[in-house]
């Protein structure tokens, strides 16, 4: 088959003609077919050989000299010189003998044309160009391809995994952990040696029957191998069709699971561990007593929860800096952990926040050892300085439903003793919290309003950042904007307990454009610094219903000097299908500045559809209740999978939330999504520094 020519690839023609009128009629003949020709023209062998050592011709147009004896000198220069060179022959006596042309071609010539047959020389030069071309890939590919074996037996043999070739059975090559596993010293023990003396007897029936239907396919088989001091040992052989030595063959691979057992302990252990204070983290705490609520309320049992906070860790920062405060935190950590009681899981919960997990389950008890903790803190100088906490101490009871509901009351608690004036211990009361806390209470619903008023008064509201990363290679600073309320103490109040009050007094619109105002400021402000940061910011319901809302976001880019394209506004599913109209107009303004849309718990709702049908959609980021137990649960796998593909049919790219360990990643990775937010990368922060580049 002849091989297809790369026109635009210059073609390097040594044209042996005395004729130089004749030769450059050739060379134009050549390049109205449309090659491109570099020529280099010789009238005789004395000046053939002087073009021999200069740079070597791709193709040779020899014409045909009249002495038959000149012929064959000519030939033999050009194959002495240029080796595996083509070589075509135009001859101008059309009365030639036949013979002498079929000589020619005996000799080595690539094919006999006649001079006067330019469109013959046309294809002939072409269909040689490229084959040409194809046996000079070939040989890079050939030599590409003995050095990859090289390197693939360089590896083999450094490998920590036991493998072998064998052919028809019999041992070919093995590297030294697969000598060493089965208990030979060298290879030449093992030539010649069948795989069966590698089983033990009572699997020799399985084995036989597994190599008769090995096929092209990689196949897996788990037996009971024995070394050749008759030791035995279970294994699982991984069989793939190999070549060795240029041999068709059969590969064998035994992996060695160890390294990968530390690998994932390793991991599992640093997805479940705050780094710098080395204590358990955030995520892995709420798992964990999730887990002992359920235990204990089926059994009957109790424990008790402390949330402790350090005082005013804000001024001590601002006084020490942020490295010998983050030193304090290490100090405190340790501190904490051995005044713990075997058993008790104490984790890193908040920038300064420590939670622990006790079984202690009586009231007096509880108390005695909080208010042991605060007064070991208190007792700690830290370059000159008092320390003191606050500790929030409540005890697991049957109205407890979830891990929110014991951490919120361990909160609440917590706030109770700040509110004492610090450097104090409270024990959940129900009746007492309730006047102060309870969902039904006027209040509180007022002292919350009043905190919120204040906060957008004051800017007591603060952003923290968590970062969004690719797993697909995309490497742009993508960060999503969460929202903090400050207390008068300079403490966070919880996310889910301030905008629950914020929507029931109808300060949600006020809450978002005070976000969307500061937000765009630091991105402009990072954007200025030279990144290319991103920013996700949640719109909630009342921004749908709010029509100046888009005019004051044109007001914030215009006033910051920012665009659109820099933002993703994320609406949470439910409230874009509850106001699908007003959304609709939102969004087509937007779009007209630039700006992108997620839809936020994308899967919560039935119809996952029927948003991206309707909607110019950019993202989705999946519930949280999906990423939950992931890594066990077939059936949220499955159902990820088919929401991540209903996503990519409509272009639409895919995020998931909450992701808090390897385990999730490594699904979220084989199903094909498209970045990640979660604590297993960062908890939210008030810097903007992640190593996007590192990820």
């Amino acid at each position: 088959m002849n091989g297809h020519l790369e026109s635009d690839i210059p073609i390097r023609l040594l044209v042996i003609e005395p004729s130089l009128n004749e030769a450059e009629s050739y060379i134009s003949t050549l390049r109205n077919a449309g090659l491109v020709i570099h020529p280099t023209i010789v009238s005789d062998n004395e000046k053939l050989l002087d073009v021999t050592d200069g740079e070597q011709p791709d193709l040779i147009l020899l014409s045909m000299p009249e002495q038959k004896e000149q012929l064959e000198t000519t030939t033999k220069l050009c194959r002495s010189a240029f080796a595996d060179l083509p070589c075509v022959i135009l001859y101008k006596d059309q009365n030639i003998d036949p013979e002498t042309l079929l000589q020619a071609m005996r000799d080595g010539a690539r094919d006999i044309i006649s001079a006067n047959d330019p469109d013959h020389l046309q294809l002939v030069i072409k269909r040689e160009a490229g084959d040409l071309q194809i046996r000079k890939r070939l040989a890079i590919t050939q030599q590409k391809l003995k050095e990859a074996e090289a390197r693939c037996t360089t590896l083999i043999a450094s490998s920590q995994d036991a493998i072998a070739y064998i052919h028809e059975g019999m041992h070919m090559q093995a590297n030294s952990t697969y000598l060493e596993m089965f208990g030979y010293v060298n290879l030449d023990e093992l030539e010649g040696l069948p795989i069966l003396d590698m089983v033990s007897p009572k699997d020799h029936k399985s084995i036989k029957a597994f190599l008769k239907t090995l096929g092209d396919d990689k196949q897996e088989l788990r037996v009971e191998c024995q070394n050749s001091a008759g030791e035995t040992f279970d294994a699982k052989l991984e069989f793939s069709p190999a070549t060795y030595d240029g041999e068709p063959c059969t590969q064998i691979v035994i992996r060695n699971d160890s390294q990968n057992k530390e690998l994932e302990q390793t991991i599992e252990l640093l997805s479940n561990q705050d780094g710098q204070t080395g204590l358990a983290n955030r995520q892995y705490f709420m798992g964990k007593m999730e887990q002992q609520i359920a235990s204990l309320q089926e059994s009957g049992g109790s424990c008790s929860l402390y949330y402790i906070v350090i005082d005013n860790l804000s001024e001590i920062r601002a006084d020490l800096g942020i490295i010998a405060s983050d030193n304090l935190l290490k100090e405190l950590a340790q501190i904490l952990l051995s005044n713990t009681n075997e058993g008790d899981l104490l984790a890193r919960f908040g920038d300064h926040t420590f939670t622990i997990l006790s079984a202690t389950s009586e009231s007096t008890d509880a108390e005695a050892m909080a208010e042991q903790l605060r007064q070991v803190i208190e007792d700690y100088i830290y370059q000159t300085i008092n320390i003191t906490c606050c500790i929030g101490v409540t005890l697991l009871g049957e109205d407890i439903s979830s891990s929110q509901d014991f951490i919120n009351r361990a909160y609440h608690a917590y706030e109770s003793a700040k509110n004492n004036g610090g450097n104090a211990i409270s024990l959940y009361d129900a009746s007492e919290m309730q006047a102060s806390y309870g969902e039904d209470n006027t209040g509180d619903e007022a002292r919350i309003n009043q905190l919120i008023e204040h906060a957008l008064e004051n800017d007591r509201f603060r952003l923290v950042y968590q970062p969004i990363v690719s797993l697909q290679g995309d490497s742009r600073e993508n960060y999503a904007v969460l929202t903090r309320l400050l207390d008068k103490n300079n403490e966070e109040i919880l996310p889910d307990y301030f905008i629950k009050h914020a929507k029931q007094g109808e300060q949600m619109a006020k809450v978002d454009r005070w976000v969307i105002n500061k937000a765009i400021e630091e991105l402009a402000e990072q954007r200025k610094e030279g990144r290319k940061v991103n920013f996700f910011i949640s719109l909630s319901s009342a921004a749908l219903e709010d029509e100046g809302i888009l005019l004051w976001i044109c007001d914030c880019l215009r006033k910051y000097k920012a665009k659109g394209a820099w933002i993703t506004f994320q609406i949470r599913d439910k409230d874009l299908r509850n106001h699908i109209q007003t959304a609709k107009k939102l969004i087509d303004g937007l779009k007209k500045i630039k700006c992108l849309l997620a839809v936020d718990q994308f899967g919560s709702a039935p119809k996952a559809e029927t948003l991206l049908k309707h909607l110019p959609v950019d993202f989705v980021k999946f519930d949280f209740d999906l990423m939950e137990d992931l890594a066990t649960k077939q059936d949220r796998q499955d159902y990820l999978n088919e929401l991540n593909a209903l996503a990519k049919s409509h272009n639409v790219k895919t995020i998931a939330m909450g992701v808090e360990d390897a385990n999730s990643l490594a699904i979220l990775w084989t199903v094909g999504v498209n970045y990640i937010q979660g604590y297993f990368l960062q908890e939210p922060s008030e810097n903007i520094s992640y190593e996007f580049s590192s990820a």
